[in-house]
């Protein structure tokens, strides 16, 4: 090939397809390497090129619109004697193909399946079906990132009613990896790139394709006749409910496999969230880590009903919120331990005059299933968000209290003293059962030299301490401010894949959506506070050492955030490896929050230093955090967004901060 394709200098191949030639090359006007990909039009007689040309820029044009942080970018199109090419982002990797050949644990090949299917379920949404996926089509960054590729050309080498073009007698695609209906010519939909993605999970489980055979043909023939290999023939380790996923994606018939990639990628979620949960699980039979009672991950810490040896108790009520903290001196945990030596060693005694101090301190741990426990239960009981173990602590403190006030001879106790609070530690809100963490005074960086102008100049800013709600407000809370008359109900009662999701019991701890910044501020005033301003927001999602995200400076990652997808808002506390420094979940993704301040996309500029509040005057409201449906460059902890007060989507929620 000449070394040149335009402004593209040609540097390397890189490969070849049945299909294409891929070459690396040099763009010369925008100085940065891409990939070109050269269809081979030696294959093809001048008829079927002329019905290529013909589609290939509408088809070019559709894929250049996508823009998902795992599908390749398109950055140009055209023609080189007589051959049209793509030109894509240039990825430094390799493929997931070179990872395939021998099992891979269901954990690691699971947390690569679910930001493919959430690419999938986004160009589906967009009109695009991918029709190729398979493991050589999937690249994997050096930070072990999928990255999807090839889309649409196998449409591109279709003609107009879906017939093939290769004379082969099938459609375009690869046998191993095609639905039945695909490989039959039939017309195909979404489900076919679930059978494809699904044949991939199953490749990467065992390390071996379902279906194999010396010819394309016979492959085929297997697809639709033979019965799925059972995937525990080959590993029997592997767990029911992921055996179950693969069955149902790749049913021999459409209509008994997900109905679309989004339900795919819903199960595969699942799948990691179980495994997150039983992680955690794991953890707390390891020997505890003492000396780290306050911390940003104290709700690492076991539950109470296991680590209450030497623990100290308080009763400390602080504008009617219960301070929640953990202090635990022995590492030795006993959970069969007779209560009452558990009560014993509850109490430290002091001189011969009997109990001199008596400081209650209860272990909050917050899990998946206590977010799910509903608002309404959280606003009659202070505790109601706690696990069944931390309840026992509560009977416990009773006994104690009881016990106390019981005896004539026993003095009262006094709490000699109040606790420094240094940071993430929690309580919780009476009104409504929200958890809300300390964010601690003192100065962090604000806004970044490498985002967009509006994020520019960074700054160092101080704040004075202030409480954040943990999650974003959820339907069941919200639905107890408009109970009292004090909020409005949210303009939709769906969402963006539910017809019924606020005011259904399925979704109570999910997001309330649909909000306006009045509705967010009149709740956040209903349970004596109120929206966080900008500085706050940013501090409590990056902390002091100026994190790109709330967990950190990695990219996102599978169990970091929910974004990227054109599917919908998940239950709130679902990603706590995202969590940010101080322990606050959900500051990226899931949905937009409001934030006190006016919009001003200058006002880093010229803002203060000391609890910045924002332009007094403004057109828009500041929102922070991006949503279940944006890309990676919108939910960093700079990115800011403006919109009308009177905005109402889908993608909008909140949360509530109290000053300290």
């Amino acid at each position: 090939m000449n070394s040149n394709i335009g402004r593209y200098h040609i540097l390397e191949q890189l490969g070849q397809g049945g299909m294409a030639t891929v070459y690396k090359a040099y763009d010369t006007r925008l100085e940065r390497d891409v990939a070109i990909k050269v269809i081979r039009t030696e294959l093809f007689g001048n008829a079927i090129i002329e019905r290529i040309l013909k589609r290939f820029e509408r088809e070019a044009k559709a894929l250049a619109r996508l823009d998902h942080p795992n599908i390749i970018k398109v950055h140009d199109y055209g023609e080189y004697n007589g051959a049209p090419y793509l030109v894509m982002q240039y990825v430094r990797a390799g493929t997931l193909k070179e990872r395939t050949g021998q099992p891979m644990p269901w954990k690691q090949a699971v947390q690569i399946i679910l930001p493919v299917a959430r690419a999938l379920a986004y160009a589906h949404n967009e009109g695009i079906l991918h029709r190729d996926v398979k493991p050589s089509n999937i690249l994997v960054t050096s930070q072990n990132e999928p990255i999807l590729s090839d889309f649409g050309i196998a449409k591109i080498l279709e003609d107009e009613e879906g017939q093939t073009l290769t004379g082969t007698g099938v459609g375009v695609g690869t046998p191993e990896y095609m639905a039945p209906e695909q490989g039959l010519g039939k017309d195909v939909d979404g489900r076919a790139d679930v059978y494809a993605l699904g044949v991939v999970m199953y490749e990467l489980l065992t390390g071996r394709k379902p279906y194999t055979a010396d010819t394309p043909l016979a492959v085929l023939l297997k697809q639709v006749n033979d019965p799925l290999p059972r995937p525990r023939d080959y590993v029997s380790n592997l767990p029911d409910e992921v055996e179950r996923v693969i069955f149902k994606a790749l049913a021999k018939k459409p209509e008994d496999r997900y109905p679309d990639m989004v339900a795919f990628a819903k199960s595969v979620e699942d799948l990691i969230i179980t495994m997150v949960k039983d992680d955690k699980v794991d953890s707390t039979s390891k020997k505890l880590d003492v000396g780290h009672s306050h911390n940003a991950d104290s709700e690492k810490a076991p539950p109470i009903a296991s680590a209450m040896n030497k623990a100290t108790f308080s009763n400390e009520d602080k504008t009617n919120d219960k301070i929640v903290n953990i202090s635990t001196t022995n590492s030795n945990i006993d959970e069969e331990r007779p209560k009452s030596k558990l009560l014993n060693r509850s109490f430290i005694f002091g001189g011969l005059i009997g109990i001199g101090l008596l400081s209650v301190f209860v272990i909050q741990s917050v899990t998946k299933n206590q977010i799910e426990l509903s608002a309404q239960q959280t606003a009659q009981n202070m505790l109601a968000a706690t696990t069944e173990a931390e309840k026992t602590s509560q009977v416990a403190a009773s006994i104690i209290k009881k016990t106390l006030t019981s005896s004539a001879k026993t003095p009262t106790p006094k709490m000699t003293s109040t606790p420094k609070l240094i940071g993430g530690e929690k309580r919780v809100r009476k009104k409504d059962g929200m958890i809300q963490i300390y964010i601690p005074s003192g100065e962090f960086v604000m806004g970044t030299s490498n985002g967009e102008p509006n994020e520019k100049p960074s700054k160092t800013v101080f704040t004075n301490a202030y409480w954040i709600d943990q999650t974003e407000v959820t339907n069941s809370q919200y639905a107890l401010c408009v109970s009292e008359g004090k909020c409005e109900i949210p303009y939709s009662n769906s969402s963006n894949r539910q017809n019924f999701y606020y005011g259904n019991p399925d979704f109570d701890n999910f997001p309330v959506i649909y909000v306006t910044w009045n509705d967010a501020q009149a709740y956040c005033k209903w349970v004596g506070g109120r929206l966080p301003s900008e500085a706050e927001w940013e501090k409590a999602a990056r902390g002091t050492d100026e994190r790109i995200y709330p967990w950190g400076n990695v990219s996102p990652n599978y169990g970091f955030v929910n974004y990227g997808s054109n599917g919908d808002t998940t239950l709130v506390g679902s990603y706590p490896q995202g969590k940010s420094p101080y322990g606050v979940l959900d500051m990226a993704g899931n949905v937009w929050e409001w934030v006190a301040d006016w919009y001003d996309e200058n006002y880093y500029s010229y803002s203060t230093g000391n609890n910045p509040t924002g332009p007094e005057t403004g057109i828009y409201r500041v929102m922070r955090g991006g949503s279940w449906i944006n890309t990676e460059w919108h939910i960093r902890t700079t990115y800011r967004l403006g919109r009308k007060e009177s905005d109402q989507r889908n993608l909008n929620g909140f949360r509530c901060v109290v000053s300290d």
